[in-house]
């Protein structure tokens, strides 16, 4: 999946992908009975329905690790939500998005640092020459409201252009997307 494709789509079930249901009308006291076709009310007509895509660290479970700690890139829901629609050019300092905060339940965040470069170890051996480490991009974000704050590392998949097809999907989602129209 690229930056083009944020969304996962898939047919309609309930619609077959026809976009069209028939529903069965009667009238004159139940005598007179008709089919008649709507417009799928599940996917709008489109035939299709949009769901967020998983979240690759934690592979849909929220949890990672042995100890099982909350995923801080999907923020223990599985799925991608409104961080991981933010574009790349507005993970600065300052932006607001919506997330819940694990220590007060306050459901907006804010972006703390601008991008940084950090070092993960991937694997822990007694010789640090042998130990194999990554190269990655994380940002801090801080809960305005009880000032608790973390690291979130960046998805190299997420962070792209949002169409206007993939923000009229994402706002038919219920993620909000307020932090496009936040002032510079």
């Amino acid at each position: 999946m690229g930056k083009e494709d944020m969304l996962v789509t898939k047919q309609c079930m309930y619609c077959n992908g026809t976009g069209v249901r028939m529903v069965e009308t009667s009238s004159l006291f139940g005598l007179i009975r008709k089919q008649v076709p709507l417009s799928c009310e599940m996917c709008s007509g489109s035939g299709e329905t949009f769901f967020t895509p998983t979240c690759k660290y934690c592979n849909g479970q929220g949890l990672i690790g042995n100890e099982r700690e909350i995923c801080r890139t999907c923020n223990g829901v599985g799925h991608w939500d409104a961080f991981a629609y933010i574009p790349r050019e507005l993970l600065r300092a300052g932006t607001l998005f919506d997330r819940r905060c694990d220590q007060c339940d306050h459901n907006r965040m804010e972006i703390a640092s601008p991008i940084e470069e950090f070092k993960q170890v991937l694997s822990w051996e007694s010789e640090e020459e042998l130990r194999s480490v990554e190269i990655c991009e994380r940002v801090k974000v801080r809960c305005p409201s009880c000032e608790h704050s973390y690291h979130i590392k960046l998805d190299a998949e997420s962070h792209g252009e949002l169409t206007p097809e993939t923000v009229s999907a994402l706002e038919k989602l219920g993620i909000n997307l307020g932090y496009l129209y936040q002032a510079k």
